[in-house]
């Protein structure tokens, strides 16, 4: 083989062409964003989250447009200054969550815009539902402490004697009307200093998501019918004869550990639960939206 033919190998390398030629305009987008893209590493937040926060933030700006190629591991790492393992976790993060697509023998791409937003296993319906048809979705915390687990946490989150969970009370309102109240109770280990992190009016499972690199993947849900106690009364300004929809909920991550349990009650007189049974590619049997 001559010189000239031997350069040319190298600078096409071994299988598919690089990156850049693939999709000129994706891979320009990407390097773009890398430019601008520091991630600190003395961040409470892993850097394969703060990587995926960075990206899906340019997704949902249409920054990164949808079907566009997502770069190698390799040119992920060069663009973007951090470890495979760093993009690893980042993309399959992404990949969880819907946010990108893989494509046997052609790669990853950015998946299309979600046209739903549906109620899977925490008060993200209450956040992204309402909000998405136009309405106010507001908090009042009541409770927020770390505190020793009762003997049915302990049970669920399988804590050591020395565990601790963090406990939060929230009423939800939607139009500044209550419309469901909260008691959830999450381990202590997997979300430290959680106090400081979590303010009012921001979503429990968008804090987890984002500052935690957590994503709930499933949950187990009963329903049932129910009257008010007096503190719900109280909190949520009902009537004593209001019927409310009672819902106890034990969610799991995608390594199906049990992260997040509560029991909470719906005012459905103000909207509907609609529930959607059947299949989805991830197993999933069961999804609710508001």
């Amino acid at each position: 083989m001559g010189r000239s033919a031997v350069t040319k190998a190298k600078s096409r390398g071994r299988g598919r062409p690089r990156y850049d030629a693939e999709d000129a305009k994706a891979a320009a987008a990407f390097r773009k964003l890398g430019a601008k893209t520091t991630l600190e590493r003395e961040d409470v937040a892993p850097l394969w989250v703060q990587l995926r926060n960075r990206i899906e933030d340019a997704m949902n700006k249409g920054v990164l447009a949808a079907n566009s190629r997502i770069p190698s591991e390799q040119a992920f790492c060069e663009i973007f200054g951090v470890s495979k393992p760093v993009v690893r976790a980042a993309l399959g993060a992404l990949s969880v969550d819907g946010r990108i697509i893989k494509m046997p023998r052609k790669g990853m791409f950015v998946a299309p815009p979600r046209e739903h937003v549906d109620f899977m296993a925490t008060n993200l319906g209450v956040f992204g539902d309402l909000t998405a048809k136009g309405h106010k979705v507001s908090t009042r915390t009541f409770e927020f402490v770390r505190a020793k687990p009762s003997e049915k946490e302990r049970r669920i989150f399988g804590l050591p004697p020395e565990g601790d969970v963090v406990r939060i009370g929230r009423v939800y309102m939607s139009d500044n009307v209550p419309i469901t109240m909260t008691h959830i109770s999450l381990p202590g280990h997997r979300v430290p200093g959680l106090e400081t992190r979590l303010g009012e009016n921001m979503s429990v499972f968008q804090t987890l998501r984002e500052i935690y690199g957590i994503t709930l993947s499933r949950a187990d849900r009963w329903l049932t019918a129910a009257l008010p106690t007096p503190e719900q009364v109280d909190r949520m300004g009902i009537s004593a004869h209001t019927p409310l929809i009672a819902i106890e909920s034990l969610a799991y991550d995608t390594e199906g550990m049990p992260l997040e349990y509560y029991e909470a009650v719906y005012n459905s007189s103000l909207a509907r639960i609609h529930m959607a049974v059947g299949h989805s590619p991830a197993g999933q049997l069961l999804k609710t939206s508001f």
